[in-house]
């Protein structure tokens, strides 16, 4: 959570009476999953077994709980009773409708039904959402697996999962390889191509398809402030927050995906080559922002499944990485433990990018950088979604007061590791502090 003044509550919930004690005390709470090497949930662990640092300078674990019933933003309630108030944790399942197409949009719909169909419940709450042309709140918060199971078989989910846009960008990519094979019947193309033979019908080219890309920006820049505002609105809850988000993938920059039909044909053309470095999508990093703040935990399950190759490579927020100590780290770091090194950490300057725009790349950073898992790979997503819902059930949280207390707006990393180092570690890779 980013440092600020925060109320420190001596009763054991949030929905008590009793008296508050308010504290002046900055605190950044840290959401831990530990699992072996067989990716088993670790329990009984205590705050002598984990080290936490930020910005590689030890800290001084202030409050640790085991008990995932207690809210992430309650400190006095980290060591104390469970409440029988309300729900402990809420799912929100945050599905692109935007890029998915009907054939992964039924493989996603199977396997959440077969999900809900043996999900019992067990003091969570379930939210059911789709993104994209507009957003639709499919199921409200509820506690009744059944009621998400229905909501999933109605005409209503069907219809949202249409899977028309994603048939329409499919259709007119199409439509541009078949002109790029009559371009280049006129004209050098392949290795040729930068001999610019046919100069003024690049021109006419690059202007026709930066037109038909714009068209899919308004639809997309609408997609990422959707999410963002799901982001806002779960980071208000006073439970634990996990967020699955399912898509096919997605561009943060439409015009990607239509350069690099283009790239293919006219590889050394410079006029269809995008800087990612100055594409920051504001509304995603608003997104990962809050969730880093307010501890929102963001799995992403590609819904592609093992027929696309993840253009990612593996580690152990990758659910794809073998035992999950693989190497490797994210623009803005990963927090792992293996047998053979400590975490590693690597973060942007507070201008710099975090997201590239290959399809892949914005879920695994959103999952990589608030310790959820970037599923992929794999046709088995009911094991995927099982796999989110009981690292929502099973997760330590621990709390530290930060020794720098400058607020000078900067990305600070977090390190969090055990001290048995044949377990994995997940956990948010860091936080902006406050101005």
């Amino acid at each position: 959570m980013l440092p600020r003044l925060i109320l420190v509550v001596a009763a054991w919930s949030l929905f008590a009476q009793d008296p508050v004690i308010r504290l002046d005390v900055r605190h950044v709470l840290v959401p831990v999953v530990v699992t072996d090497k067989k990716g088993h949930h670790v329990s009984g662990l205590r705050a002598s077994d984990f080290r936490i640092s930020e910005d590689g300078v030890r800290q001084e674990i202030a409050s640790f709980s085991s008990d995932t019933t207690s809210s992430v933003d309650d400190i006095a309630a980290l060591s104390k009773a469970t409440s029988a108030a309300g729900p402990r944790h809420t799912f929100v399942i945050c599905i692109d409708t935007l890029h998915a197409s009907s054939a992964n949009a039924a493989r996603m719909r199977e396997a959440l039904e077969n999900l809900f169909e043996k999900e019992k419940p067990a003091g969570v709450q379930y939210v059911l959402i789709g993104i994209g042309r507009q957003l639709q709140v499919l199921q409200p918060a509820t506690s009744s697996p059944l009621a998400i199971l229905l909501k999933l078989r109605s005409t209503a989910f069907q219809n949202a999962m249409g899977g028309l846009d994603a048939s329409a960008l499919s259709a007119q990519l199409q439509t541009l390889r078949t002109r790029m094979d009559e371009f280049c019947k006129r004209c050098a193309c392949g290795a040729r191509s930068s001999q610019m033979s046919c100069n003024s019908e690049t021109d006419t080219l690059k202007q026709s398809v930066d037109a038909e890309a714009d068209r899919w920006t308004a639809p997309t820049n609408g997609l990422l402030e959707q999410f963002k505002n799901v982001v806002q609105e779960l980071a208000k809850l006073p439970t634990g927050r996990t967020l699955i988000l399912v898509s096919d993938g997605f561009d943060i920059n439409p015009k990607h995906e239509f350069y690099k039909v283009v790239s293919t044909y006219l590889p050394n053309v410079p006029q269809f080559k995008l800087d990612d470095s100055k594409s920051v999508e504001p509304a995603l990093l608003e997104a990962l922002k809050i969730a880093s703040e307010r501890s929102v935990i963001i799995d992403a399950v590609d819904s592609r499944g093992a027929a696309t190759a993840s253009l990612a490579s593996t580690g152990s927020m990758d659910a794809a990485a073998s035992g999950g100590t693989s190497g490797g780290s994210s623009i803005l770091g990963t927090n792992r433990s293996s047998a053979r090194s400590a975490p590693v950490q690597s973060a942007p300057s507070p201008q710099a990018n975090p997201f590239t725009s290959d399809q892949s790349v914005p879920m695994e950073q959103l999952a990589r950088a608030t310790g959820g898992v970037y599923f992929h790979d794999s046709s088995d997503m009911l094991k995927q979604f099982r796999g989110a819902l009981a690292d929502g059930r099973q997760y330590y949280v621990l709390s530290y007061v930060p020794k720098n207390p400058a607020r000078d707006g900067r990305f600070r990393n977090i390190a969090v590791e055990t001290t048995d180092k044949k377990l994995t570690v997940r956990a948010k890779s860091g936080y902006w502090a406050a101005q």
